[in-house]
């Protein structure tokens, strides 16, 4: 398992393996994605942000149009 440090999980040779909303939004940008799938944003009691926190990260990062959240019910 991996270690805390700050509020980042490391592991693997200390590499991040999960990432908070403002990084994943900062990865969409990096990678030039025009669509990003969020996944395990609120049915994994142990992370902090959900779909708010996306939201929020994605509207202040210009790239509200982004994320593609799937089936609406």
């Amino acid at each position: 398992m991996g270690r805390q440090r700050g509020r980042r999980r490391l592991a693997f040779d200390n590499q991040l393996i999960v990432l908070d909303s403002a990084q994943a939004a900062e990865a969409a940008t990096i990678l030039g994605a025009r669509r990003v799938v969020p996944v395990h944003y609120g049915s994994w009691a142990h992370f902090t942000e959900g779909r708010d926190d996306l939201t929020a990260a994605f509207t202040a990062a210009g790239l509200a149009d982004r994320p593609d959240w799937g089936r609406q019910n």
